[in-house]
């Protein structure tokens, strides 16, 4: 500013002191012409000598006076051409100098705005560092969670396989002694029957004569019981096979429940983590919205420690507050106004980028404001 106002006032001197030259050219030309043209006052009481004006010379006389004017006339419109163009010379100047005022002051703005847009990024840059800790450390909580619910899911399925082999051991025990049972039954069947058979040949040979009708039926008789033993040997046999169907069914159902609370297991471990990791992003996103409202809150006067209140905050997705609305904030109009002043003032909030995330937790929810935590 200083250094414009000297420039004006190097432009001012130079014309004033040209206006002030062609004004005293402009009276010396006129009062020089007035003087000649009037004749001298003769002193009174002289006697007036007449004098013989010669017309020629009086027309001569008339036509100096003539040019002499026409003389002063372009001299004057030379003047005034001079000054007019002076005079828009300095108007322009003016101008000239305007425009690079307002030049100058639009740098200024411009420096100025671009200096609150990298203030802005700065501290941007910064919320943008804590929210990724944040991230990253309860991304490392869900990540130990996760591996700790990992290894509980595989010891639970060691324990399941461990228990399914045990019962399998068990089923195989058991169908071991079936069939070594039904092998002894037929075994003393068969005896049983040998001994009848061997009694019945030796009493047919002390009566083969006599009792040849007897033999007949005696070896009918031997007939049908090593039908029914071999029946019942067959039977046995499907018996213990039919057990040690069940017990490799049953082995294989005992497996393939184990794989499948395993594998639930293993989805819930995982769908817990999914669920800790939202959560983690949640509240980080809720603590960086208490951190900014509690930046802009201003503190009334002799307010109570303690207080808290509760919003309706509705939010664009670019995190801009178009209502805050107190829910439940105690008695007090002013602790509740600045509450809702501070939110308004904050926007434009941090809020997730995931569109999903936002439109469930975030564009209308209920935001607890924490007075003691300032």
């Amino acid at each position: 500013m200083a250094k414009r106002r000297g420039s004006s006032g190097d432009l001012s001197r130079p014309l004033f002191w040209a206006v002030l030259a062609h004004v005293a050219l402009i009276l010396l030309l006129t009062v020089g012409i007035d003087l000649w043209k009037d004749e001298p006052a003769r002193p009174a009481g002289q006697p007036i000598e007449a004098e013989v004006i010669d017309p020629a010379a009086l027309d001569a006389a008339r036509e100096r006076i003539d040019a002499a004017e026409k003389a002063r006339a372009e001299a004057d419109r030379a003047r005034q051409a001079k000054l007019e163009e002076e005079q828009r010379r300095i108007e322009e100047l003016q101008r000239q100098r305007e425009r690079e005022q307002e030049r100058a002051q639009a740098a200024a703005e411009q420096r100025q705005q671009e200096e609150a847009a990298a203030a802005k990024a700065v501290e941007q840059a910064q919320r943008e560092r804590e929210a990724a800790q944040q991230a990253a450390q309860a991304k490392q909580q869900a990540q130990a969670e996760a591996r700790a619910a990992a290894e509980k899911a595989a010891a639970a399925k060691a324990a399941a396989e461990k228990i399914a082999a045990e019962k399998a051991a068990v089923q195989k025990a058991a169908a071991d002694k079936a069939a070594a049972d039904a092998k002894q039954q037929a075994d003393a069947i068969a005896a049983k029957q040998a001994a009848e058979q061997k009694l019945q040949q030796e009493q047919a040979a002390k009566a083969a004569a006599q009792k040849a009708a007897a033999e007949k039926a005696a070896a009918e008789k031997a007939a049908a019981q090593k039908a029914a033993a071999d029946k019942a040997a067959a039977q046995q046999a499907a018996a213990a096979k039919a057990a040690a169907d069940k017990a490799a069914a049953d082995k294989a159902a005992a497996q393939a429940a184990a794989a499948k609370a395993a594998a639930d297991q293993a989805a819930a471990a995982q769908a817990a983590a999914g669920a800790a990791e939202q959560a983690n992003q949640i509240n980080g996103f809720v603590a960086a919205i208490q951190r900014q409202v509690q930046a802009r809150w201003r503190k009334p006067l002799n307010w109570p420690p303690g207080l808290r209140c509760e919003l309706r905050v509705k939010l664009l997705p670019s995190g801009e507050v178009i209502g805050a609305q107190a829910v439940a904030c105690g008695d007090d109009p002013a602790f509740v106004e600045s509450v809702e002043q501070a939110v308004m003032a904050a926007s434009p909030l941090r809020v997730p980028t995931d569109i999903r995330l936002f439109n469930e937790h975030f564009r209308n929810f209920i935001f607890e404001f924490k007075a003691d935590a300032v």
